[in-house]
Protein backbone atom coordinates (compact mmCIF):
# COMPACT_ATOMS: atom_id res chain seq x y z
CA UNK A 1 0.00 0.00 0.00
CA UNK A 2 2.72 2.50 0.80
CA UNK A 3 4.41 1.63 -3.00
CA UNK A 4 1.10 2.76 -4.83
CA UNK A 5 0.42 5.79 -1.81
CA UNK A 6 3.53 6.88 -3.37
CA UNK A 7 3.37 6.43 -7.16
CA UNK A 8 -0.12 8.60 -6.71
CA UNK A 9 2.05 11.49 -4.43
CA UNK A 10 4.12 11.15 -7.76
CA UNK A 11 1.56 11.63 -10.43
CA UNK A 12 -0.38 13.59 -8.67
CA UNK A 13 2.96 16.10 -8.51
CA UNK A 14 3.68 15.79 -12.24
CA UNK A 15 0.38 15.54 -13.80
CA UNK A 16 -3.33 17.56 -14.52
CA UNK A 17 -6.89 16.84 -15.13
CA UNK A 18 -6.51 13.24 -12.35
CA UNK A 19 -9.72 11.25 -13.21
CA UNK A 20 -10.27 8.11 -11.38
CA UNK A 21 -8.73 6.14 -8.39
CA UNK A 22 -4.86 5.50 -8.29
CA UNK A 23 -5.88 1.80 -6.87
CA UNK A 24 -4.92 -1.98 -7.48
CA UNK A 25 -7.59 -3.12 -10.33
CA UNK A 26 -8.89 0.75 -11.10
CA UNK A 27 -8.64 2.58 -14.54
CA UNK A 28 -7.83 5.99 -13.86
CA UNK A 29 -6.52 8.86 -16.46
CA UNK A 30 -4.22 12.07 -16.29
CA UNK A 31 -3.34 14.19 -18.57
CA UNK A 32 1.22 14.80 -18.87
CA UNK A 33 2.84 17.29 -21.94
CA UNK A 34 -0.25 17.52 -23.41
CA UNK A 35 -1.00 13.60 -23.77
CA UNK A 36 -4.35 12.10 -21.70
CA UNK A 37 -2.88 9.12 -20.16
CA UNK A 38 -4.46 6.02 -19.38
CA UNK A 39 -3.60 4.15 -16.10
CA UNK A 40 -4.26 0.71 -14.50
CA UNK A 41 -2.68 -1.35 -11.73
CA UNK A 42 -2.83 -4.31 -11.54
CA UNK A 43 -1.12 -7.82 -10.08
CA UNK A 44 0.64 -10.39 -11.72
CA UNK A 45 0.51 -14.47 -10.87
CA UNK A 46 2.75 -13.97 -8.69
CA UNK A 47 2.01 -11.34 -6.59
CA UNK A 48 4.11 -8.29 -7.99
CA UNK A 49 2.47 -5.26 -8.88
CA UNK A 50 2.77 -3.30 -12.11
CA UNK A 51 1.44 0.08 -13.29
CA UNK A 52 0.34 0.34 -17.04
CA UNK A 53 0.69 3.59 -18.82
CA UNK A 54 -0.74 3.79 -22.62
CA UNK A 55 -1.43 6.71 -25.10
CA UNK A 56 -4.03 6.41 -27.93
CA UNK A 57 -1.48 7.12 -31.11
CA UNK A 58 -4.37 7.08 -33.90
CA UNK A 59 -7.30 4.67 -35.22
CA UNK A 60 -6.41 4.02 -38.98
CA UNK A 61 -6.28 1.62 -41.68
CA UNK A 62 -3.79 -0.84 -41.19
CA UNK A 63 -1.11 -1.40 -44.39
CA UNK A 64 1.56 -3.53 -44.51
CA UNK A 65 3.86 -0.62 -44.25
CA UNK A 66 2.71 0.74 -41.06
CA UNK A 67 2.76 -2.84 -39.43
CA UNK A 68 6.78 -3.25 -40.61
CA UNK A 69 7.01 0.11 -38.71
CA UNK A 70 5.42 -0.85 -35.75
CA UNK A 71 7.44 -4.01 -35.40
CA UNK A 72 10.36 -2.44 -36.06
CA UNK A 73 10.08 0.55 -33.07
CA UNK A 74 8.98 -2.74 -30.78
CA UNK A 75 12.18 -4.37 -31.43
CA UNK A 76 14.34 -0.90 -31.27
CA UNK A 77 12.68 1.19 -28.00
CA UNK A 78 13.32 0.54 -24.77
CA UNK A 79 10.84 2.43 -22.71
CA UNK A 80 7.86 2.22 -25.30
CA UNK A 81 5.82 -0.29 -27.45
CA UNK A 82 3.17 -0.12 -29.61
CA UNK A 83 -0.74 -2.37 -29.44
CA UNK A 84 -2.32 -2.69 -32.13
CA UNK A 85 -6.41 -3.53 -31.58
CA UNK A 86 -9.31 -3.80 -33.95
CA UNK A 87 -11.38 -1.09 -34.61
CA UNK A 88 -14.78 -0.50 -36.10
CA UNK A 89 -15.15 -0.55 -40.05
CA UNK A 90 -12.18 -2.87 -40.46
CA UNK A 91 -9.52 -0.04 -38.92
CA UNK A 92 -7.01 -0.63 -36.20
CA UNK A 93 -6.29 1.34 -32.98
CA UNK A 94 -2.72 1.84 -32.07
CA UNK A 95 -1.39 2.64 -29.22
CA UNK A 96 1.87 3.30 -26.88
CA UNK A 97 2.20 2.14 -23.70
CA UNK A 98 4.84 1.21 -21.10
CA UNK A 99 4.62 -0.82 -17.85
CA UNK A 100 6.85 -0.14 -14.46
CA UNK A 101 7.23 -2.17 -11.07
CA UNK A 102 5.29 -0.19 -7.96
CA UNK A 103 7.78 -1.60 -5.65
CA UNK A 104 10.33 0.23 -7.43
CA UNK A 105 9.37 3.09 -9.11
CA UNK A 106 11.50 6.19 -8.75
CA UNK A 107 10.40 9.73 -9.71
CA UNK A 108 12.54 10.17 -12.94
CA UNK A 109 11.97 6.83 -13.82
CA UNK A 110 8.09 7.52 -14.21
CA UNK A 111 9.47 11.08 -16.35
CA UNK A 112 11.15 9.16 -18.47
CA UNK A 113 8.82 6.51 -19.40
CA UNK A 114 6.05 9.08 -20.04
CA UNK A 115 8.72 11.57 -21.21
CA UNK A 116 9.67 8.43 -23.91
CA UNK A 117 5.58 7.40 -24.54
CA UNK A 118 4.33 11.21 -25.36
CA UNK A 119 7.84 11.95 -27.56
CA UNK A 120 7.08 8.30 -29.73
CA UNK A 121 3.31 9.59 -29.97
CA UNK A 122 4.15 12.77 -31.32
CA UNK A 123 6.90 11.24 -33.67
CA UNK A 124 5.04 8.20 -35.38
CA UNK A 125 1.68 9.88 -35.11
CA UNK A 126 2.03 11.80 -38.38
CA UNK A 127 3.49 8.18 -40.58
CA UNK A 128 0.98 6.25 -38.71
CA UNK A 129 -1.85 8.36 -39.79
CA UNK A 130 -1.19 9.22 -43.58
CA UNK A 131 -4.68 8.23 -45.38
CA UNK A 132 -4.01 7.10 -48.99
CA UNK A 133 -5.32 5.18 -51.60
CA UNK A 134 -2.47 2.33 -51.96
CA UNK A 135 0.51 0.63 -49.66
CA UNK A 136 2.81 2.26 -52.34
CA UNK A 137 2.05 5.56 -51.67
CA UNK A 138 2.22 4.92 -48.36
CA UNK A 139 5.46 3.46 -48.16
CA UNK A 140 6.58 6.38 -50.33
CA UNK A 141 6.06 8.55 -47.72
CA UNK A 142 7.34 6.96 -44.86
CA UNK A 143 10.88 6.67 -46.98
CA UNK A 144 10.54 10.42 -47.47
CA UNK A 145 9.58 11.07 -44.31
CA UNK A 146 12.74 8.72 -42.94
CA UNK A 147 14.85 10.87 -45.34
CA UNK A 148 13.84 14.02 -43.90
CA UNK A 149 14.58 13.14 -40.33
CA UNK A 150 18.10 11.21 -41.33
CA UNK A 151 19.02 15.07 -42.94
CA UNK A 152 17.85 16.44 -40.27
CA UNK A 153 20.36 14.14 -38.12
CA UNK A 154 23.48 14.28 -40.80
CA UNK A 155 26.31 14.18 -39.65
CA UNK A 156 28.51 17.37 -40.21
CA UNK A 157 31.30 16.42 -42.84
CA UNK A 158 33.28 19.23 -42.14
CA UNK A 159 34.37 17.87 -38.50
CA UNK A 160 37.52 20.02 -37.37
CA UNK A 161 40.63 17.62 -38.76
CA UNK A 162 42.08 19.01 -41.87
CA UNK A 163 44.51 16.46 -41.93
CA UNK A 164 43.77 14.98 -45.72
CA UNK A 165 46.29 18.16 -46.76
CA UNK A 166 49.03 16.42 -44.65
CA UNK A 167 50.74 15.26 -47.86
CA UNK A 168 54.25 15.18 -49.09
CA UNK A 169 54.16 15.80 -52.75
CA UNK A 170 52.73 18.83 -54.87
CA UNK A 171 50.32 16.79 -56.63
CA UNK A 172 48.16 16.85 -53.14
CA UNK A 173 48.09 20.72 -52.72
CA UNK A 174 44.41 20.84 -52.88
CA UNK A 175 43.90 18.37 -50.14
CA UNK A 176 42.48 20.78 -47.82
CA UNK A 177 39.80 21.42 -50.32
CA UNK A 178 38.92 18.22 -50.85
CA UNK A 179 38.63 17.18 -47.52
CA UNK A 180 36.20 19.45 -47.28
CA UNK A 181 33.84 18.09 -49.84
CA UNK A 182 32.19 15.04 -50.42
CA UNK A 183 34.58 12.24 -50.88
CA UNK A 184 34.20 9.83 -53.82
CA UNK A 185 35.67 6.35 -53.87
CA UNK A 186 37.14 5.26 -56.63
CA UNK A 187 36.40 1.53 -57.37
CA UNK A 188 39.69 0.53 -59.11
CA UNK A 189 41.85 1.44 -56.07
CA UNK A 190 43.31 -1.14 -54.87
CA UNK A 191 45.08 -1.63 -51.49
CA UNK A 192 48.39 -1.10 -52.71
CA UNK A 193 47.59 2.90 -53.93
CA UNK A 194 45.78 3.58 -50.49
CA UNK A 195 48.76 2.43 -49.11
CA UNK A 196 51.31 4.18 -50.97
CA UNK A 197 49.43 7.06 -49.96
CA UNK A 198 49.14 6.55 -46.37
CA UNK A 199 53.26 6.51 -46.69
CA UNK A 200 52.84 9.68 -48.08
CA UNK A 201 51.43 11.34 -44.58
CA UNK A 202 53.59 13.04 -42.26
CA UNK A 203 54.58 11.50 -39.62
CA UNK A 204 52.48 8.83 -37.84
CA UNK A 205 54.77 6.19 -38.37
CA UNK A 206 53.67 3.63 -36.08
CA UNK A 207 49.96 4.21 -37.17
CA UNK A 208 51.27 3.42 -40.97
CA UNK A 209 52.98 -0.15 -39.13
CA UNK A 210 49.39 -1.00 -37.64
CA UNK A 211 47.49 -0.31 -40.43
CA UNK A 212 49.91 -2.04 -42.83
CA UNK A 213 49.84 -4.95 -40.48
CA UNK A 214 45.52 -5.08 -40.78
CA UNK A 215 45.76 -4.95 -43.97
CA UNK A 216 48.32 -8.05 -44.22
CA UNK A 217 46.56 -9.76 -41.85
CA UNK A 218 42.91 -9.99 -43.38
CA UNK A 219 45.09 -10.89 -46.69
CA UNK A 220 46.58 -13.83 -45.12
CA UNK A 221 43.00 -14.83 -44.00
CA UNK A 222 41.80 -14.55 -47.48
CA UNK A 223 44.30 -16.60 -48.75
CA UNK A 224 43.74 -19.43 -46.42
CA UNK A 225 39.93 -19.48 -47.26
CA UNK A 226 40.95 -19.36 -50.95
CA UNK A 227 42.79 -22.77 -49.83
CA UNK A 228 40.26 -24.34 -48.39
CA UNK A 229 41.70 -23.81 -44.87
CA UNK A 230 39.73 -22.62 -41.49
CA UNK A 231 39.06 -18.88 -41.88
CA UNK A 232 40.57 -16.60 -38.62
CA UNK A 233 38.16 -13.83 -38.56
CA UNK A 234 39.52 -10.80 -36.46
CA UNK A 235 37.57 -8.26 -35.47
CA UNK A 236 37.51 -5.05 -38.19
CA UNK A 237 36.64 -2.57 -35.21
CA UNK A 238 39.10 -0.15 -34.25
CA UNK A 239 39.90 2.39 -31.22
CA UNK A 240 42.16 5.74 -32.19
CA UNK A 241 43.70 7.35 -29.24
CA UNK A 242 45.93 10.71 -29.50
CA UNK A 243 46.01 14.20 -28.92
CA UNK A 244 43.60 16.08 -31.22
CA UNK A 245 45.28 17.34 -34.78
CA UNK A 246 47.00 14.07 -35.49
CA UNK A 247 45.30 12.57 -38.35
CA UNK A 248 43.19 10.37 -36.59
CA UNK A 249 39.92 11.40 -38.77
CA UNK A 250 42.32 10.96 -42.55
CA UNK A 251 42.87 7.81 -41.55
CA UNK A 252 39.88 6.83 -41.00
CA UNK A 253 38.98 7.46 -44.32
CA UNK A 254 41.94 5.51 -45.70
CA UNK A 255 41.04 2.60 -43.44
CA UNK A 256 37.83 2.86 -44.84
CA UNK A 257 38.80 2.86 -48.10
CA UNK A 258 41.39 -0.21 -47.24
CA UNK A 259 38.49 -2.27 -46.09
CA UNK A 260 36.39 -1.61 -49.19
CA UNK A 261 39.45 -2.85 -51.51
CA UNK A 262 39.51 -6.06 -49.15
CA UNK A 263 36.28 -6.54 -49.55
CA UNK A 264 35.29 -6.39 -45.86
CA UNK A 265 32.93 -2.95 -46.60
CA UNK A 266 30.45 -2.69 -49.90
CA UNK A 267 31.01 1.07 -49.86
CA UNK A 268 33.64 2.56 -47.94
CA UNK A 269 32.31 5.50 -47.68
CA UNK A 270 32.84 7.72 -43.49
CA UNK A 271 30.28 9.03 -41.13
CA UNK A 272 31.64 10.93 -38.95
CA UNK A 273 30.00 11.81 -35.84
CA UNK A 274 30.45 12.88 -32.04
CA UNK A 275 28.32 12.03 -29.20
CA UNK A 276 25.70 14.82 -29.74
CA UNK A 277 25.35 13.16 -32.83
CA UNK A 278 24.08 9.93 -30.53
CA UNK A 279 22.56 11.33 -28.07
CA UNK A 280 18.84 12.58 -27.95
CA UNK A 281 17.16 15.33 -25.00
CA UNK A 282 14.95 12.41 -23.85
CA UNK A 283 14.88 8.74 -23.24
CA UNK A 284 13.46 6.53 -26.10
CA UNK A 285 15.42 9.24 -28.44
CA UNK A 286 18.69 8.00 -27.96
CA UNK A 287 18.12 4.57 -29.47
CA UNK A 288 16.59 6.35 -32.51
CA UNK A 289 19.12 8.68 -33.00
CA UNK A 290 21.72 5.62 -32.96
CA UNK A 291 19.82 3.80 -35.19
CA UNK A 292 19.43 6.49 -37.76
CA UNK A 293 23.49 7.14 -37.56
CA UNK A 294 24.07 3.86 -37.61
CA UNK A 295 21.83 3.47 -40.54
CA UNK A 296 23.94 6.13 -42.47
CA UNK A 297 26.68 4.03 -42.40
CA UNK A 298 25.80 0.56 -43.28
CA UNK A 299 28.37 -0.16 -45.64
CA UNK A 300 31.15 1.80 -44.77
CA UNK A 301 32.83 3.17 -41.03
CA UNK A 302 30.98 5.24 -38.24
CA UNK A 303 33.98 7.55 -36.99
CA UNK A 304 33.20 8.45 -33.45
CA UNK A 305 35.17 11.26 -32.23
CA UNK A 306 35.72 11.31 -28.34
CA UNK A 307 33.52 7.93 -28.04
CA UNK A 308 34.10 8.53 -24.26
CA UNK A 309 31.46 11.10 -24.01
CA UNK A 310 29.02 8.45 -23.94
CA UNK A 311 29.42 7.54 -20.43
CA UNK A 312 30.22 10.76 -19.21
CA UNK A 313 27.55 12.66 -16.52
CA UNK A 314 26.64 14.99 -19.26
CA UNK A 315 24.48 12.50 -21.16
CA UNK A 316 22.19 12.01 -17.85
CA UNK A 317 22.73 8.38 -17.84
CA UNK A 318 21.09 8.39 -21.62
CA UNK A 319 24.76 7.53 -23.05
CA UNK A 320 24.24 3.60 -22.11
CA UNK A 321 21.45 3.45 -24.26
CA UNK A 322 23.44 4.44 -27.38
CA UNK A 323 26.32 1.99 -26.86
CA UNK A 324 23.26 -0.61 -26.02
CA UNK A 325 21.63 0.13 -29.47
CA UNK A 326 25.11 0.60 -31.48
CA UNK A 327 26.48 -2.55 -30.03
CA UNK A 328 22.86 -4.27 -30.64
CA UNK A 329 23.48 -3.01 -34.66
CA UNK A 330 27.43 -4.03 -35.13
CA UNK A 331 26.17 -7.50 -33.86
CA UNK A 332 23.27 -7.76 -36.23
CA UNK A 333 24.99 -6.50 -38.85
CA UNK A 334 28.52 -8.15 -39.20
CA UNK A 335 30.60 -7.48 -42.75
CA UNK A 336 28.22 -4.65 -43.00
CA UNK A 337 29.30 -1.80 -40.74
CA UNK A 338 33.06 -0.59 -39.06
CA UNK A 339 32.87 1.66 -36.11
CA UNK A 340 36.11 3.15 -35.48
CA UNK A 341 36.22 5.50 -32.27
CA UNK A 342 38.74 8.20 -31.24
CA UNK A 343 39.80 9.78 -28.05
CA UNK A 344 42.31 10.91 -25.70
CA UNK A 345 43.87 7.40 -24.27
CA UNK A 346 42.94 7.39 -21.13
CA UNK A 347 39.42 8.21 -21.50
CA UNK A 348 39.27 5.90 -24.32
CA UNK A 349 40.29 2.70 -21.75
CA UNK A 350 37.46 3.89 -19.49
CA UNK A 351 34.97 3.52 -22.31
CA UNK A 352 36.10 0.32 -23.27
CA UNK A 353 35.93 -0.89 -19.77
CA UNK A 354 32.42 1.03 -19.23
CA UNK A 355 30.36 -2.13 -21.23
CA UNK A 356 31.80 -5.86 -21.03
CA UNK A 357 30.52 -5.75 -24.95
CA UNK A 358 32.95 -3.26 -25.70
CA UNK A 359 36.40 -4.99 -25.32
CA UNK A 360 35.47 -7.67 -27.02
CA UNK A 361 34.28 -6.06 -30.54
CA UNK A 362 37.25 -2.97 -30.27
CA UNK A 363 40.82 -5.52 -29.70
CA UNK A 364 42.69 -3.27 -31.86
CA UNK A 365 43.93 0.03 -30.53
CA UNK A 366 46.48 2.43 -32.55
CA UNK A 367 48.02 5.28 -30.40
CA UNK A 368 48.42 8.14 -32.29
CA UNK A 369 51.51 10.18 -31.39
CA UNK A 370 52.12 13.55 -31.44
CA UNK A 371 53.84 15.18 -34.18
CA UNK A 372 57.73 15.89 -33.53
CA UNK A 373 59.04 19.61 -34.43
CA UNK A 374 60.38 18.27 -37.92
CA UNK A 375 57.27 16.99 -38.69
CA UNK A 376 55.20 20.05 -37.32
CA UNK A 377 57.16 22.22 -39.88
CA UNK A 378 56.91 19.60 -42.79
CA UNK A 379 53.10 20.02 -41.70
CA UNK A 380 53.95 24.10 -41.90
CA UNK A 381 55.54 23.83 -45.12
CA UNK A 382 52.65 21.89 -47.00
CA UNK A 383 50.71 25.23 -46.34
CA UNK A 384 53.11 27.25 -47.83
CA UNK A 385 52.72 25.53 -50.92
CA UNK A 386 49.50 25.09 -51.53
CA UNK A 387 49.32 28.74 -50.70
CA UNK A 388 52.77 29.78 -52.73
CA UNK A 389 54.68 31.47 -50.41
CA UNK A 390 58.19 30.99 -48.94
CA UNK A 391 60.46 31.46 -46.18
CA UNK A 392 63.42 33.58 -45.70
CA UNK A 393 66.66 31.11 -43.98
CA UNK A 394 66.13 33.59 -41.02
CA UNK A 395 62.62 33.09 -41.19
CA UNK A 396 62.66 29.54 -41.41
CA UNK A 397 65.33 29.33 -38.35
CA UNK A 398 63.03 31.77 -36.20
CA UNK A 399 59.72 29.35 -37.39
CA UNK A 400 61.70 26.02 -36.24
CA UNK A 401 62.40 27.41 -32.66
CA UNK A 402 59.17 28.94 -32.80
CA UNK A 403 57.66 25.53 -32.91
CA UNK A 404 60.35 23.75 -30.61
CA UNK A 405 59.79 25.87 -28.18
CA UNK A 406 56.08 24.92 -28.08
CA UNK A 407 54.49 23.17 -25.37
CA UNK A 408 53.47 19.78 -25.63
CA UNK A 409 50.84 19.17 -23.18
CA UNK A 410 47.47 16.84 -23.02
CA UNK A 411 45.07 18.64 -25.68
CA UNK A 412 48.30 19.88 -28.02
CA UNK A 413 46.85 20.71 -30.96
CA UNK A 414 49.62 18.79 -33.39
CA UNK A 415 48.74 19.63 -37.07
CA UNK A 416 46.49 22.40 -36.16
CA UNK A 417 48.35 24.27 -34.28
CA UNK A 418 50.37 24.57 -37.59
CA UNK A 419 47.22 25.83 -39.18
CA UNK A 420 46.45 28.38 -36.96
CA UNK A 421 50.19 29.44 -36.81
CA UNK A 422 50.00 29.37 -40.59
CA UNK A 423 46.92 31.60 -40.62
CA UNK A 424 48.61 34.12 -37.93
CA UNK A 425 51.64 34.45 -39.56
CA UNK A 426 50.07 35.69 -42.83
CA UNK A 427 48.12 38.33 -40.91
CA UNK A 428 50.99 39.95 -40.13
CA UNK A 429 52.89 39.68 -43.44
CA UNK A 430 49.57 41.26 -44.52
CA UNK A 431 50.14 44.31 -41.94
CA UNK A 432 54.09 43.84 -43.18
CA UNK A 433 53.16 43.68 -46.90
CA UNK A 434 51.08 46.93 -46.48
CA UNK A 435 53.08 49.09 -44.38
CA UNK A 436 54.06 51.50 -46.84
CA UNK A 437 50.44 51.86 -47.84
CA UNK A 438 51.62 49.75 -50.98
CA UNK A 439 52.70 46.20 -51.80
CA UNK A 440 56.07 45.39 -52.65
CA UNK A 441 55.96 42.41 -54.91
CA UNK A 442 58.30 40.50 -53.42
CA UNK A 443 56.62 40.76 -50.03
CA UNK A 444 53.19 39.15 -51.56
CA UNK A 445 55.17 35.52 -52.14
CA UNK A 446 57.86 35.42 -49.25
CA UNK A 447 57.91 35.89 -45.53
CA UNK A 448 60.27 37.40 -43.63
CA UNK A 449 61.59 37.13 -40.17
CA UNK A 450 59.87 39.95 -39.05
CA UNK A 451 56.16 38.22 -38.77
CA UNK A 452 57.14 34.99 -37.28
CA UNK A 453 56.28 35.08 -33.73
CA UNK A 454 59.33 34.95 -30.93
CA UNK A 455 59.77 31.63 -29.30
CA UNK A 456 58.29 31.02 -26.13
CA UNK A 457 59.85 30.53 -23.25
CA UNK A 458 62.28 27.15 -22.49
CA UNK A 459 60.47 24.48 -20.66
CA UNK A 460 61.69 21.23 -19.19
CA UNK A 461 62.30 18.76 -21.41
CA UNK A 462 60.01 15.48 -20.86
CA UNK A 463 61.95 12.44 -20.95
CA UNK A 464 59.15 9.73 -20.82
CA UNK A 465 59.43 8.56 -24.19
CA UNK A 466 58.01 11.84 -26.17
CA UNK A 467 59.42 12.89 -28.99
CA UNK A 468 62.20 15.21 -29.52
CA UNK A 469 61.04 19.32 -28.89
CA UNK A 470 58.21 17.82 -26.19
CA UNK A 471 57.99 20.03 -23.49
CA UNK A 472 55.95 20.92 -20.47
Amino acid sequence: MEHIDYLRQLITDMATDIDGDIAVGENFTFVYEGHKFAGRIYERFNGHLVVAFEVDVCTTRLTRTKQELINRLNGQLPFTSFRVTKAAGGEHTITAMHSLSVATIAADQLVQSLDSIAFQVGEQRPALTRETNSADKVEKLLREEAKKQREAERVNDNVDDDFDDLRTSDSDSSASRRARAPRVHEGDRDTSVILSDLRRLVGLEPVKLEVERLVAARKFANARVARGLPGIEQSPHLVFTGNPGTGKTTVARMVAELYKALGILKKGHVVEADCSKLIAAYVGQTPIKTQRLCEQARGGVLFIDEAYGLTAHQHQGYGPEAIETLLKFMEDNRGDIVVIVAGYPVEMQGFLDANPGLRSRFDVVIDFPDYSTEELTSIFDLYLDEKQLTLTPEAREKLVSYVDSLPRRRGFGNGREMRNLFNEVVRRQAVWAGRNGQFDPLDLTQIGVDVVPEPRQPRELVTTGAHPGNYL
